[in-house]
């Protein structure tokens, strides 16, 4: 009894060992491999840490020399932490002063694509090497400087003439050249832009040192301005989800605004060379119009005066506007008539033709001419001298009847009714 009782415990012991080993075979950690290549593994064996943002992801597998003599760092980290991008980087850090070193690797942006290769590989440009505080100190070691100066010299000669390598080398080593370099390129390019900033930005220092309440109540202003928003941060979001359909919207308006631009630049050119005339004219134009009040208000008077004569020639522009509608057509053949003779000397002839029968029947002696008049009078002589009242028997006109004359008007109105008349 005792020997089956033992027996069955071994049973029962056995399956759960064989369930517990069963399990862990089902379960292993999930990792992923991928592959660093530096060229100097910097001290760096398996099983030492591998450290994605500072936290700790995996371990180093293995070190192998390539082909090319460059450092293979084979290691494995959680799946989690996969896939790493084209623009993944790695460097080898030390965990302290005189500790061992690590892996640390950034996978990159999840925007670009993943690395390639089996497994994945982060090429050399993409990692760098820490100088160590052992290599600092090795530089005063009396071989080691020795070895140093000769390396300086084989360096000198062997780089001779290859200074962009030297380049590629020194920003592969460090990517913050890379970026510095880039950024120096675009303040470069930006020269202009930035100088203009610059003195724009002086100036608004100095007007705001100058206005020092100024600026304060706009601080205040801006705050309250922002705590509005922040309180309306709701509506805020959903006006900017609308605005990409608003911009798409305003596109066609914009480019009409933008076509305009360009063809007013020409009328502000011109606008802008007139500026200074223009200042000097609403400079001098307060003057004038001190000076032009008094004018102005003795206008008033005037008019006030002249509107009833105005009003009176109402009917006289009724009558002249009639007139002229009744005689447009033959002052049009009038005026065809007048051309006409002009064109073939009618004036000039005339006047020759009466300057002719004037020289032909004046008197002249020796000083000029003299107009002969034969004055016919009556007997008695009464009506022969000027008289300014009507003289009995005597008369101006010829006939026994006197012409009509009309009588003078005395009136506007008289005056349209003799006209057209």
């Amino acid at each position: 009894m005792r020997r089956l009782i033992a027996s069955l415990g071994l049973v029962i012991a056995g399956v759960v060992l064989a369930v517990v080993l069963s399990g862990a075979r089902a379960d292993p950690p999930s990792t992923a491999r991928f592959d660093v290549i530096f060229d100097d593994a910097r001290g760096l064996v398996a099983g030492q840490l591998v450290k994605i943002a500072g936290a700790q992801a995996g371990t180093i597998d293995n070190v192998v020399v390539t082909p090319d003599f460059k450092a293979r760092i084979e290691a494995s980290v959680e799946r989690r932490f996969m896939p790493f991008h084209q623009d993944a980087t790695c460097t080898i850090r030390p965990e302290g002063l005189i500790a061992e070193n690590y892996l640390a690797c950034d996978p990159g942006t999840s925007g670009s694509r993943p690395l390639t290769g089996t497994p994945p590989t982060v090429p050399v440009s993409h990692t760098t090497e820490p100088v160590s505080l052992l290599d600092l100190f090795n530089t005063f070691d009396l071989s080691t400087r020795e070895r140093l100066m000769v390396l300086l010299d084989e360096l000198g000669v062997g780089t001779a003439g290859r200074g962009e390598d030297v380049n590629q080398i020194l920003v592969r080593a460090n990517p913050t050249l890379t970026l510095a370099r880039q950024a120096i390129g675009i303040l470069n390019r930006q020269g202009f832009q930035l100088q203009t900033v610059i003195s724009a930005t002086r100036t608004i220092m100095a007007q705001g040192a100058a206005h020092t309440a100024t600026l304060k109540r706009f601080l205040v202003s801006t705050a309250a301005l922002s705590a509005s928003v922040a309180n309306h941060s709701g509506p805020l979001a959903s006006a900017i989800h609308r605005l990409p359909g608003l911009l798409a919207a305003a596109r066609p308006a914009l480019q009409q605004v933008d076509a305009v631009a360009r063809q007013g630049t020409p009328l502000l050119n011109q606008l802008r060379a007139s500026a200074p005339w223009l200042n000097r004219v609403s400079a001098d134009l307060g003057p004038f119009a001190a000076a032009a009040g008094p004018a102005l208000a003795q206008m008033s008077s005037a008019l006030r005066q002249g509107t009833p004569a105005l009003r009176q020639s109402v009917p006289l522009a009724n009558a002249i506007t009639a007139y002229t509608s009744r005689s447009k057509a033959n002052t049009l053949l009038t005026s065809q008539l007048y051309a006409n003779l002009q064109r073939h000397g009618f004036f000039e002839n005339f006047y020759s033709v009466m300057y002719y029968i004037a020289a032909s029947l004046s008197r002249f002696d020796s000083t000029s001419h003299l107009l002969s008049l034969l004055l016919v009078t009556p007997q008695n002589g009464a009506c022969s001298q000027y008289a300014t009242k009507p003289t009995p028997g005597c008369s101006a006109h010829y006939g026994s009847e006197p012409a009509y004359t009309p009588e003078r008007p005395q009136t506007l109105n008289s005056l349209a009714d003799y006209l057209i008349k």
